[in-house]
């Protein structure tokens, strides 16, 4: 079934909620999973398999790639509520984290080969595969990468290392974004296929896992020492690497966004309900002016930065180019996210410093976004310079 009309979406919306609240939460609940831990690859299996089962898992896809087709703003809205439930394995549900989003905007980019050899096994839950582009030096600067790809006969050689990369302890493979080095001092940005289970030693090494403020371990170094990659595994043309990442920015930002509007929601749902169930001074502390104008506030925010994102999405569905709104859209969600976040912990009051409580974990989350996937300072960059070159909003 492609996914075209609203009604579709909202019956598709309905399976969601029944899949979330009547097995992934209970699942979840059931094995004592913790974001903060490190997840069972059992468990990301049965999540990814039953997903699949549903029409869930790479739902973004293609129909000749067994997905739905749906269109950006069902994905969003797919990813708001999942983001909302506040299931440890939201990111698996869609294949967020290792799976068909990561390569979903690539597909025309693989070889036949490639896609047989490395797509299809994403798309079918069976591996997974990151996204490695930053670098310690080279986060916000993406052209100031240092790992080097060197030919070698019908080879590569990669050295240098990749750090703080999303689903990498896991990862069956690498996109690999590396700067091919020429003759002279001439160089170009490429992008590879690495395959960490074909690799030969010295290669591919997982390196620290990097646990961030949120405390999820998804995040590592990825270590190429000598790493030999076969000619055949260049994605699209070389020296058009960085355009992996450049031609899906907008959606990825817009995209991000959606995610930070379902935590924001989640935040303000545990709220309200703190406000009409915490009792100080013999009432709930939902009949205080102070706290009403507080949940009013994050209210309004919340709706302000769904319009703005929603109106990306919209815009991008159409075919539009809207560089500028896409960084708003990240920016003003991710912003408005932390504040949420911090008048949730403030209507908690100590119950929220709690380590472990949801919206304590969720404060620490929102700070992470306005770093993530671009900075607050990078978004303000782009969207000065659309406006300076005389886009209109």
């Amino acid at each position: 079934m492609v996914i075209k009309l609203e009604e579709d979406l909202k019956k598709l919306r309905e399976k969601l909620q029944d899949f979330i609240q009547n097995e992934l939460l209970p699942y979840e609940e059931e094995h004592g999973l913790n974001a903060e831990e490190d997840i069972p690859m059992e468990a990301i299996r049965w999540v990814r398999k039953r997903s699949r089962e549903l029409g869930f898992y790479g739902i973004n896809l293609p129909i000749k790639y067994g997905g739905q087709d749906i269109s950006l703003k069902g994905l969003c809205i797919f990813k708001e509520d999942l983001a909302r439930s506040g299931a440890v394995l939201w990111g698996q549900v869609i294949g967020e984290i290792g799976g068909p989003l990561r390569i979903g905007q690539m597909l025309e980019s693989f070889t036949h080969e490639q896609i047989k050899k490395y797509v299809i096994s994403v798309i079918s839950g069976e591996s997974s595969c990151c996204f490695a582009l930053t670098e310690p030096n080279a986060g916000s600067d993406a052209f100031a990468i240092e790992t080097t790809a060197v030919r070698d006969g019908d080879d590569y050689i990669l050295n240098g290392k990749k750090h703080f990369i999303s689903a990498a302890p896991y990862a069956d493979f690498a996109i690999v974004i590396a700067k091919e080095v020429l003759d002279g001092e001439k160089k170009r940005i490429t992008a590879f296929l690495v395959d960490k289970k074909t690799q030969k030693k010295p290669g591919f090494e997982l390196g620290k896992i990097q646990v961030p403020i949120s405390g999820e371990r998804i995040h590592a170094e990825l270590i190429f020492n000598k790493c030999r990659v076969p000619a055949t595994n260049i994605i699209g043309e070389p020296g058009k690497g960085l355009l992996l990442g450049l031609k899906r920015i907008s959606t990825n930002r817009a995209s991000h966004a959606a995610g930070f509007i379902g935590m924001a929601k989640r935040l303000l749902d545990l709220s309200v309900e703190q406000a009409k169930t915490r009792i100080q001074f013999g009432r709930p502390i939902g009949d205080f002016q102070a706290i009403q104008h507080m949940l009013a506030e994050m209210a309004t925010e919340v709706y302000a930065a769904r319009c703005m994102v929603y109106d990306v999405i919209s815009k991008i569905d159409r075919g539009e180019e809207d560089r500028a709104g896409a960084s708003m859209a990240k920016l003003f969600a991710s912003e408005v996210t932390s504040t949420v976040a911090d008048k949730a912990i403030q209507i908690f009051g100590s119950k929220g410093l709690e380590k472990g409580h949801p919206v304590e974990k969720m404060y620490r989350s929102a700070r992470m976004y306005r770093i993530l996937s671009g900075t607050s300072e990078i978004q303000k960059n782009t969207i000065a310079k659309e406006l300076l070159k005389g886009t209109s909003l």
